[in-house]
């Protein structure tokens, strides 16, 4: 048994503007479950090149996806894109998905929430479209739900937590396997919209995802959580466990990164 992390289990997660400091949590969470050491980065972090080849990946975590772009736009993308081009590979769960696809709509229609921009990073050569359900708020929980994914072509659905996410829309020139690989979808409420999806970016690897395998029951236990969504939670631990499995094995087939 090892004495401590050896430097390839470092993963960075964003902690700056526009973060969610509950998702982080969440997220360091479930990285030290898996056996990983987080470590939470700034703007400026990134920008003095914290980000370096002690890190074997970062995790974009769910909030607002704006304030990631007002602060790493230009340089700070740069050097993200380039640590996943040379090995290293990016996790982005709900905002870190719309920040890492090539464009971005969401709450169209609504004023308090309307977004249509592009972002620089475009590990995902298409559009992040969302919310895909209804009834988002920037200012509480009113919008949680556990909805349904699946694999593609495999009819056994899976359950797990969503709060604002979006679908992945390949560009219109390019079909889904040009632009990613769909790992899970959304099941109805009218089509199988892609959930979650998968990039090879140089020699790394990039996951998107609308939804948050990575919050369990444990995570939900305040009153701001509907009680009815941390039950099923609970009931349903295993499936999105499965999920969070699947998007770590395309991950973690990278190529280990250099200097």
């Amino acid at each position: 048994m090892e004495d401590g992390p050896t430097k390839d289990r470092f993963v960075g997660v964003y902690n700056d503007d526009g973060a969610s400091s509950w998702c982080v949590d969440c997220t360091c969470n479930m990285l030290t479950r898996r056996s990983y050491t987080p470590v939470r980065l700034t703007a400026e972090d990134i920008l003095s090149g914290e980000l370096s080849r002690d890190f074997v990946g970062i995790v974009f975590p769910g909030g607002r996806d704006s304030p990631y772009h007002d602060k790493l736009q230009g340089p700070g993308n740069r050097l993200v894109r380039h640590f996943v081009e040379r090995g290293g590979w990016y996790l982005g769960l709900c905002a870190g998905g719309y920040y890492g696809s090539a464009h971005i709509i969401f709450g169209k229609g609504d004023p308090n929430l309307e977004i249509e921009a592009s972002r620089e990073l475009a590990f995902f050569p298409g559009t992040a479209v969302g919310p895909r359900y209804p009834g988002y708020e920037y200012s509480d929980n009113s919008g949680e739900r556990v909805v349904s994914v699946s694999r593609p072509d495999q009819g056994k659905e899976r359950r797990v937590y969503f709060n604002g996410g979006c679908y992945f829309s390949p560009a219109k020139s390019e079909g889904l396997k040009c632009a990613g690989t769909t790992l899970w979808e959304y099941v109805g409420p009218s089509d199988m919209a892609p959930a979650v999806v998968g990039c090879c970016v140089g020699q790394g690897r990039v996951v998107l995802s609308g939804v948050h395998p990575e919050v369990g029951h444990e995570d939900l236990g305040s009153s701001s959580h509907s009680e009815d969504v941390i039950r099923e939670m609970e009931l349903r631990d295993s499936d999105r466990l499965e999920v969070l499995e699947d998007m770590f094995v395309f991950l973690e087939s990278v190529t280990v990164h250099g200097s």
